[in-house]
Order: C-alpha cells, then structure tokens, then sequence
C-alpha cells in the first residue's frame, strides 16, 4: 500500500513524517521506504529511473497485542471536498479569563537588534505557562524598540525580522534557504500544515514583467523558521487573494488586462491557474461564502477587480467538479461566471452578461480591493468611492459605509480582528508617512500598535498563525517580513478578515 511521499525542506538533517495506521489482520507487518532525488515514485527503484542519491531502506518488525479491534482507517491527507466554515475561532487566552492587570513593564534594557536578520536567529517565544499568568500587553503604549529603531512597539509585545528582499532566509537550525526572499511582498495568509501542528506563511510577490509569484515561510509548531521556497513564478503583480476552505491559497494577478488567478498549495507545492474568473483582467482579492444552500458543495466564490469597469465576478463550479479532488474544484471546466448587480432600490442581483456587471461597476462601486465573507455578509471596498459595500447574501440586499475613519492619515489598508483582549479591531496602513499597524476596540478607541518609525512604504501582509501566537507583517519597500508576540505567552485571539484597500 502507498502511504505517501514527503519533500523535504531543505538540505541537512532533518525528520520527515507519514502518518499511517498498521493493518490489523496481520503480527508482522514491514514499511519500505524510498528516498529519491529526481524521478518519479515507484516501489522499485532502480534504472533509468534512478538518481545519483537515490536509497531504499526496509523495516520488518512484530507487532505485541494487535487485534482485529483496531483503529479507524487513517485520515486522508487531502482535506475533505465538501468546504469547512472559514475562518474559524482561535484558541481563547490560557490563564484566567480576566487577570488582574498591573502597571506595564518598562521598555527593555537590552540592545535593539540589527536592521539584518542575526546569523543565529533569537528563540521564538515559549508555550504559555499552565498557570494563571498576567496580560502584560498594552496597545498603544509605544514603548519597545524593534529592529534598530525602525519599528515602536507596545508594552508587552517584541518582533524579529525575518527577512529582506534577496536575501537567503536564515534558518533555526542556522542553515539557509536555497532561494532567495522575493520582491514586493503584498497580500499573504497563514495555511496550517495537515500534520505537524506547523503552518505555512505565503505571500505574495507584485513584481512585473513575469517576475512576481507565491513564495511560503515553513514554521513549526513552535513558530521556528523551518524552510522558505519559492511556489508560484512567471506571473506578474500578484498583489492580493484569498484562501480557500481546503487550506490553499488563491494569489491574484492585478495585471492590466492579463492578470488571472492561481492556486497554490505550500504543503504539496501544487500550483494551477483557476477558472474563477473568465477573461484576463486587473484582479484583486478572493473570498468564498461556504453556506449557500442552493449552490453545490454549499460553496461559491468571489474575486475583486482593481478598474473602473471591474465587476464583481461570482463564480459556481459545475456539481461534477466536486466529484474528484479538491484541487479539480477550481480548474475543472463548466463553472458558471456571474457579475454583480446593485440596484438603487437597496437590492442586488446577479447576471452572467459580463457587460451589464461592468458598466453597474463603473456607476455604483468603480476599482474594488478587498472583500470578505463571514456568515454569508460579504464585504468589499471600492478605493474610488471610499466606501465599504455590505452585501447580505441570503436577503439579497445591500448597503455601504464610507471607509474613511478621520482617526489615520491614510485608509485602511487590511483588517484583522482580535477576539478577546479588549476586541481590537487590527489595521494596516498604505504607507507613505504612515505605513503603521493600527488598532481599534469594541468602543471605537483607537490605537497605534506598531509603528513604521523606519518606512514609508505599504504595509501588507497581516496575518496570524493558527494558535494565534504570532503576528506577521510585512513592508513592501525591501520585501521586509516581520514577526511579532506578546511576551507574556498570551496569544493574539480573533479572526482574520480581508477588506483590503489602498491607492
């Protein structure tokens, strides 16, 4: 039986995993495994198929006590083809629910770090302890020099950069990447990885002339930097998208009319331009709605356009694309596109004539960014308009709001929200002389959280990992990544939403 095949993450010593559940008709049971270079699997290595490092080990051993009373067969590593709820909740605080507060601790005394991410990269912060710990974070209160300066933290949180434009990236076991940090980094999210309690940071790379792409950050489940490569290439101005309910990610090409959308796996390394939208175009961000009862799977999708004429593009896969595996849901053919209709009297509509959908484009909501799906209210951005657009998708109405806070220099570029810990509201701005990563709680308070004391540039990228310990941020100008933690081992708890926006 085949179990599967692992790729490592680099050169050097290193524990690669499959999971599979022993057979239980049977006391002696034997694995063998192949480790190739090049090549293509196959039970029997060997000539011309076989590469210069190519090794096979076999492993016969007894099994004590096994009964025909055994396990469930192994789960699959492919996720399930009917699509989860997105995003979901992120663990609550450890400790107590409400800890008693105390005065902040004083920005530390050490030295600031290097602008160059250290040849032997500082240790990420420890599980939380078990026992009641008190929150020592404190928005607002800039306090913490990060990264010689660049960066002014609030109490109770520290950074790292993790890498820079052309630069290997420096690994935890001190190794380096075999690529190089791509330019330009723009839109990105956090995909788990299926096993090891790690996950994956892709992000994308708005490079022109076929030179942008999809590269991932490999962290395990500790938040150590583990690998780095380069996914998707030869594609251009992959500025936003979206992740998908199977842990992939959709990158968008905002590309004049040449740009189209690709999946991209970081776990598999699989890459494919998608059918979700219909024609070459200037496209944005990605969002699904997982709970239409009447499409099929439940599941349908939506991708922005970045032009006056954009329309809003809703696409439904053809039934017969869920019959095979995930990845044949977006490219398969026989979907169906549709294009979004406002009407004045407060309802919306669909309509397959592409035409109609761009010309209501131009009246009601020209050059849309960001958009976002939760609990079928989808939200997207018209920069031109400045005005947030609230499509209820089950009553089939619709309002707007104007995105201009008066409370930052600049709009809104992406927003997070924190649930828990004083329900912030997390904001990253275009750039120029505010390129900061802003907050806003449940009573409108607002918050500067970090502060780009050191760019003037688009500040991109926000994301958190899966156990909501790590926040990660990036600053176009240098393709700079940042990590961020509390360290009072408390997580940042919420959910992620898009409803991207910038000049």
């Amino acid at each position: 039986k085949y179990i599967g095949s692992v790729k490592p993450e680099g050169g050097g010593l290193q524990m690669l995993r499959a999971r599979y559940n022993l057979p239980v008709d049977s006391e002696l049971q034997a694995v063998r495994v192949n480790f190739r270079w090049l090549g293509s699997p196959n039970v029997c290595q060997g000539g011309d198929d076989r590469g210069d490092y190519d090794d096979t080990d076999d492993l016969v051993f007894a099994v004590e006590g096994f009964s025909t009373d055994g396990p469930s067969r192994s789960p699959t590593n492919e996720p399930t083809k009917i699509p989860t709820k997105l995003p979901t909740s992120l663990p609550t605080p450890r400790g107590d629910d409400n800890p008693t507060t105390q005065s902040p601790t004083p920005a530390p005394t050490t030295k600031s770090p290097t602008n160059e991410p250290t040849n032997d990269p500082t240790k990420s912060p420890t599980d939380a302890p078990t026992d009641p710990v008190v929150a020592t974070y404190v928005p607002g209160d800039l306090t913490v020099d990060c990264d010689g300066g660049k960066l002014r933290l609030s109490t109770g949180l520290d950074c790292r950069l993790l890498t820079r434009e052309g630069n290997r990236v420096r690994l935890a076991n001190g190794s380096e990447s075999g690529d190089r940090w791509h330019g330009k980094a723009d839109g990105a999210a956090v995909i788990p990885h299926p096993t090891d309690q790690g996950w994956y940071y892709v992000s994308n790379s708005e490079v022109s002339d076929g030179d942008g792409g999809v590269g991932a950050l490999r962290f395990d489940r500790n938040g150590e930097l583990m690998g780095y490569e380069m996914i998707l290439d030869r594609t251009s101005r992959n500025c936003g998208g979206g992740r998908t309910p199977w842990n992939t990610w959709v990158s968008c090409e905002e590309d004049g009319s040449s740009g189209y959308c690709h999946e991209v796996d970081p776990h598999t390394g699989h890459t494919r331009e998608v059918n979700v939208v219909a024609v070459g175009g200037n496209y944005e961000s990605f969002a699904y709605d997982d709970q239409d009862p009447t499409a099929p799977g439940n599941t349908r999708y939506f991708v922005t356009e970045d032009a006056t004429r954009g329309a809003l593009t809703r696409y439904t896969p053809d039934p017969e694309a869920y019959e095979g595996g995930n990845y044949d849901i977006l490219s398969s053919s026989g979907g169906v596109h549709e294009y979004l209709i406002l009407d004045n009297d407060g309802t919306f509509d669909w309509t397959t004539n592409r035409e109609d959908g761009r010309d209501n484009a131009e009246d009601f909501f020209p050059k849309t960014e960001g958009i976002d799906v939760h609990d079928r209210i989808l939200n997207f951005v018209s920069k031109v308009e400045q005005r947030l657009f609230t499509l209820d998708l089950g009553a089939q109405t619709w309002s707007d709001s104007s995105t201009v806070s008066g409370a930052f220099d600049l709009d809104p570029d992406q927003l997070s929200r924190i649930v828990g810990e004083g329900d912030l509201l997390y904001f990253c701005e275009d750039g120029g002389d505010d390129c900061d990563v802003h907050g806003r709680d449940s009573t409108g308070k607002y918050f500067t959280i970090v502060e780009g004391r050191g760019y003037a540039t688009e500040t991109t990228g926000l994301a958190f990992s899966p156990d909501g310990r790590f926040m990660y941020v990036s600053f176009q100008e240098d393709s700079n990544v940042y990590s961020f933690w509390r360290t009072d081992g408390l997580a940042f708890n919420g959910t992620v939403a898009d409803t991207k926006y910038h000049k």
